[in-house]
Order: structure tokens, then C-alpha cells, then sequence
């Protein structure tokens, strides 16, 4: 899985598939750019309502303090070791109410990943033992260690919220990244808005799934990242000028700061970056192949050569530039993603002829929202591991029959167990007839909260700390956070926009508690 850079020069940037200003009537250009403030209309809604509520960094916090006192049961307390810090969506705060939690059982505050696999494996199997204990009192389901992986990890599902978390151990890569990423959606409110849409967009379309060998969420927000490091004035800086001074929390926090403001002079809008992303895509679909590479680290396209098979797509690790982060790519599954490329441009284009309305864009964009409908599914996973021919995936997550049972299509979805009592959602592709597609929560305003009290806690304060560790890459959170029964005190101020009414928060009386939430009420 490793790839060099060639001597010859870098290809020229695709060129764009079509032109929102071709024509040259000034009242057809006008009806254009009207058409394309109208797109923005349709994505606002879409991103208010994929956003998380302030129950949703409650409810995962609360799960990081917890599993911290499994690990602490487990491996006992060496100086504050070890300590369960998450990453992943969440930390960059690009999460939706039914994204997975990512999880890192640290044991060590070195920024690089020395930790023996032996010992990952065995640490691993000692949590899943832990944890299966938890899932026959009923507090978890779905335990399933995979020590076989690239990356070991055991899968656990909350019963009380149904979120689904991914366990690992001493994972600082994937910490370092999510790192960076929380810093660059600091310089510039269009990345993360864009990251939604985009994200939302390729799990809609099936195209958001490694497993499935098609776009993981990394190389989806790498994408976002690069197209805005590639625009005319660009937004965001490349992330050579980050890292320059190493990957630590320190040198890469100092070297952003330089950069606030750095993309004010573009005047683009989201709906207009969105536009141009997917031209942007679809102009390259022939280049891949010959060696064509994004490349966050130099801001630029590159040329890069592949081991066969791990090259349908090119996104290097700006960290590990020796790997691709869309290596899970399939060639069938890489002309799939055109084909949703090519779909997604032609009804843009439709869009701007006044062909469709805003409704019918945004269902085929997006699908069928419904407000009150996004909530947390746990999805059935499979390890590569045998397994009894008589044993179902239902019997693994105790998951009972009839009303409870659920099919749900896509990447991302998930199958509810029996004691989640959030409402039962079915989700089809958007193109079917009655397609109930994933959908969210009561619009509210859009705001921005930097969850992570662990190991990246920026120089702002933090909204939450669930537990009070040194941390890994970074300083330890404040120590003036006021916690409650079931999770940390959410802050009254978010980072841009005001945080919306308390409506998810509240008091805890008459709250029935379940999972995980239950284990923190017991110590408490």
C-alpha cells in the first residue's frame, strides 16, 4: 500500500464539466446566479438539520466517561493512565445524532503509534470481556471484537442511546488527523458546512462505506478540504504550512493561528463550492487511473503511482504520504461514485435551466427529510471471524422480531435493538418512490461546539470534560466545568453562533436511564 511521487510535473487541474456563466445574455446569467443562491436555500436546511442537539455531545460524553472508568477497572491507574479519549467526527464536531463514536484507549502521551500490536490485541480482548459482562446485564449489545483487522478494535453498542462505538487502542494517527481537521474547520465556516452536505450527500447515495469498497468518511472530508485549498483565492492554506513544525498539538495550533482569515477573500458561497466540487470530481474521472492525486499537504493535484488495486482513487495521507485514504475504492464501486457524480451534475444543471424546483432538488440531492427522524441505529457489523451457520446477526445485538425488526439500506445505517425506544426509521435509497431517507431532528440554528475535552482541546473553552486526564497531544481541559447525573454542563456559547434553547438538556427528573447512562448513575 505504498505510493511515491513521479518527476514529472504535476497534471493541470481537470477542467470544470460546466459553466455557471457560459451564457452570454446578462438576464440569463442573472436567472442563473438567482438559481444558485436558491441551491444554497436548498442545503441551509439540510445542514441545520443534520447538526447535532446539545443531548447528542451530552450522550457522548457521557459514554466517554464511562468506558474511562472501564479502563480504569481494567488496567487500573498509572498517572493518569490509561485514558479513553475520542476521536473521529465528533472531536473535528462534523458528527450527525447517529454517527459512530470513535474511541482511543490510550496508555501512553507519545504523539506516535509505538504501542506492540501484540499488545493492542490483548488489550482489546480484555475490554470485549469487560464489556461482554455489560452486555448480559443489559447494558450494551453488539459486542464484537475483531483483532484481525489493520487496525484492532471491538465494535459495543449503548442500549440506553443506540450509539454504536468503535473501540481501538493507542490510535494516535487517527487522533492527529482529527486533530488537524478540527483545527482547519477553525479558519473557515464553509469547510464544515460543505463537509456535511458532501458527507450526507455520499451516504445517501451508498457511497460512503469502506466496507463496501467505496469513499470512507476521511477521504470524503479530504476531498472538501482539497477543493477549497484549490480554489481562486483559496480558503485554506496547505496543510504543509501546519505541519511543518511537526504533527504535535502545540506547533500545529500555532501555525493555524497564522492563518485565521486566510480565505476571507473568496467570496464563494457553500452552494457554490458544492457546484464546483462535484465538477470538479467528475472532470477528473478519467485521470485517476493514469496516476492523478489530491493532495492536502501540497494543496495541489500531484501525480502518484499505486500498488494494482488500491488506486481507483487518489487521496494521499498528508500524514503517511505514502498512503492513499481512498484505498478501499473498488473499480465497479469507483464507477458507481461517477455515475452518482454525473446524476448529482445533471440535476444541478436541470436546476439552472429551470427545469426542477427546489423541492425536487433537494429530494434527489438529499432525499426526504423529516425533522423529528434522525436518530441513532446501530448497524450490524461482521468481523472476519467463522461463525455458526445457525447463528443470525439478530441473535448477536439481541434484537427481537416483529415491530422491532428494521431493514435499513446504505452505509451508515443501523439496525435498533430492542430497549432504544427512539422511533423506528426505514431508509431507502432517495430515488425510490416512498423513500424515507435519513433524516434529522427539529430544524434549529447551527452551531458550533469543539466537544473534545482530551488530548486536542484548543485555547478556547471546552464545552465538556467528562473526565479530568492529562490528555495526549494537548493540555488538560479546564478544571471549572460543572458535571450533571448523566453528562458535563454544555456551555451557553458555541464558537459562531449562539447556542439554541435547552431544549435537549434540562432536568434529569422523571428521565428513565438506560445503558451506559445507567452505569454513570450507579457510581454517582
Amino acid at each position: 500500500m505504498t505510493g511515491e511521487d513521479t518527476t514529472r510535473s504535476p497534471p493541470p487541474s481537470p477542467p470544470a464539466v460546466f459553466s455557471m456563466a457560459s451564457s452570454s445574455s446578462e438576464s440569463t446569467h442573472v436567472t442563473r446566479a438567482c438559481r444558485m443562491s436558491r441551491v444554497g436555500g436548498v442545503g441551509s436546511p439540510v445542514y441545520t438539520m443534520l447538526r447535532p442537539k446539545p443531548l447528542d455531545y451530552e450522550q457522548r460524553t457521557t459514554l466517554v466517561h464511562v468506558f474511562n472508568n472501564i479502563a480504569n477497572q481494567i488496567f487500573g491507574n498509572n498517572n493518569g493512565f490509561p485514558v479513553v479519549e475520542a476521536f473521529g467526527s465528533f472531536t473535528m464536531d462534523l458528527f450527525t445524532p447517529r454517527s459512530d463514536l470513535d474511541l482511543s484507549v490510550n496508555f501512553t502521551a507519545n504523539t506516535d503509534d509505538q504501542y506492540a500490536r501484540k499488545k493492542k490485541i490483548s488489550a482489546i480482548r480484555k475490554f470485549a470481556k469487560v464489556l461482554y459482562s455489560h452486555q448480559r446485564n443489559g447494558i450494551f449489545c453488539g459486542v464484537l471484537p475483531v483483532v484481525t483487522a489493520r487496525v484492532p478494535i471491538v465494535n459495543v453498542i449503548d442500549r440506553g442511546t443506540g450509539i454504536e462505538c468503535d473501540i481501538t487502542v493507542e490510535n494516535k494517527d487517527g487522533m492527529t488527523r482529527s486533530m488537524i481537521f478540527k483545527f482547519i474547520s477553525s479558519l473557515d465556516p464553509r469547510f464544515q458546512i460543505l463537509s456535511y452536505l458532501v458527507k450526507f450527500w455520499a451516504k445517501i447515495h451508498d457511497v460512503n462505506s469502506p466496507r463496501e469498497r467505496t469513499l470512507s468518511s476521511m477521504s470524503i472530508v479530504s476531498l472538501v478540504a482539497f477543493h477549497l485549498q484549490t480554489r481562486d483565492p483559496p480558503i485554506l492554506p496547505p496543510l504543509s504550512a501546519l505541519l511543518k513544525d511537526g504533527s504535535d498539538f502545540e506547533s500545529v495550533e500555532r501555525n493555524t493561528v497564522a492563518f485565521k482569515g486566510f480565505g476571507r477573500t473568496n467570496k464563494e458561497t457553500v452552494a457554490e463550492l458544492f457546484v464546483s466540487l462535484i465538477s470538479k470530481l467528475l472532470s477528473a474521472e478519467s485521470l485517476w487511473e493514469h496516476g492523478l492525486c489530491a493532495s492536502n499537504f501540497e494543496a495541489s493535484w500531484i501525480s502518484k503511482t499505486w500498488k494494482k488495486g488500491i488506486g481507483n482513487l487518489n487521496v494521499e495521507d498528508f500524514l503517511d504520504r505514502s498512503q492513499n485514504f481512498a484505498r478501499s475504492v473498488g473499480k465497479k464501486e469507483m464507477q458507481k461514485i461517477c455515475r452518482c457524480l454525473r446524476d448529482c451534475a445533471l440535476n444541478l444543471l436541470d436546476f439552472m435551466r429551470g427545469k426542477l424546483d427546489t423541492s425536487k432538488l433537494k429530494t434527489l440531492l438529499f432525499g426526504c427529510l423529516k425533522p423529528d427522524e434522525l436518530v441513532s441505529k446501530p448497524r450490524l457489523k461482521r468481523g472476519k471471524r467463522k461463525r455458526k451457520p445457525q447463528t443470525s446477526p439478530d441473535s448477536r445485538y439481541g434484537l427481537g422480531k416483529g415491530k422491532h425488526a428494521v431493514h435499513l439500506v446504505g452505509s451508515d445505517q443501523h439496525a435498533n435493538s430492542t430497549t432504544a425506544e427512539a422511533p423506528q426509521v426505514v431508509h431507502r435509497h432517495p430515488t425510490q418512490a416512498k423513500a424515507s431517507t435519513q433524516c434529522a431532528h427539529k430544524p434549529t440554528p447551527p452551531f458550533v461546539i469543539i466537544p473534545s475535552g482530551f488530548g486536542y482541546s484548543l485555547s478556547l473553552q471546552l464545552p465538556v470534560a467528562p473526565q479530568l486526564s492529562r490528555g495526549l497531544l494537548g493540555r488538560p481541559p479546564p478544571v471549572n466545568l460543572v458535571h450533571l447525573n448523566n453528562g458535563a454542563q454544555l456551555p451557553q456559547q458555541g464558537l459562531l453562533l449562539s447556542l439554541p434553547s435547552q431544549q435537549a438538556a434540562g432536568s434529569n427528573s422523571g428521565v428513565t436511564y438506560a445503558g451506559a447512562q445507567q452505569l454513570q448513575r450507579n457510581e454517582n
